[in-house]
């Protein structure tokens, strides 16, 4: 289902939960097969380790990341 999603990071903020530093990543993912004017984007944010989140940036690993959140998001119960 989100196999042809493209996410990109749209923005980031550090915020400080329970003592714990951390990065609310805000985000869009954009349906690359989709139909001209037949489009569904996933907008949204969340929280993540602010060096979990840098560490996906050196890997470039942050819409990887974004995309397992989106895809836990849905496939909760």
């Amino acid at each position: 289902m989100m196999a042809e999603y493209e996410f990109i990071e749209t923005s980031s903020r550090n915020v400080t939960e329970d003592g714990e530093q951390k990065r609310v990543v805000s985000f869009r993912g954009t349906d690359q097969s989709s139909l001209p004017n037949e489009k569904l984007n996933v907008d949204g944010s969340f929280t993540m380790p602010l060096m979990e989140y840098f560490q996906a940036g050196v890997d470039g690993e942050l819409p990887t990341k974004i995309k397992e959140y989106v895809v836990a998001r849905l496939q909760a119960e």
